[in-house]
């Protein structure tokens, strides 16, 4: 996230120390990283097709649709989970595993979709 900064000292003609306009703390000059801005222009299909597509929106009532719900093991960062599973957290309720990473796992609750640890050894 680039902010708005004031310039405190200089050498030449580039500064040194900035003043952060949002909590006021002060560091060293860093100039802001990034790629270099795309010329607008012609791109190929395929990456205009990815740019231009709808994302798919499903609602919860149909990822759960076909899903056993008594069946929901309640979470714990000890057990490891299968995508598609079902687990129910003290805190976000019932959730469906959509991904697993290592030993994190992305699920989807009704409010949101979370990243939370699994098969942590004790």
């Amino acid at each position: 996230m680039v902010l708005g900064h004031t310039i405190l000292a200089m050498v030449g003609t580039n500064p040194k120390r900035v003043r952060c306009n949002t909590c006021q703390g002060e560091h060293n000059f860093r100039a802001a990283a990034g790629p270099p801005p795309k010329k607008k222009g012609w791109e190929p299909a395929s990456t205009r097709e990815k740019r231009l597509a709808k994302p798919v929106v499903t609602s919860w009532e149909a990822l759960l649709a076909n899903k056993d719900l008594a069946r929901a093991r309640r979470y714990s960062s000890r057990e490891r989970y299968q995508n598609d599973e079902v687990l129910d957290h003290p805190t976000f309720g019932i959730g469906l595993v959509q991904e697993v990473r290592g030993d994190k796992i992305s699920v989807a609750f009704k409010a949101d979709v979370k990243t939370l640890v699994h098969g942590k050894v004790a």
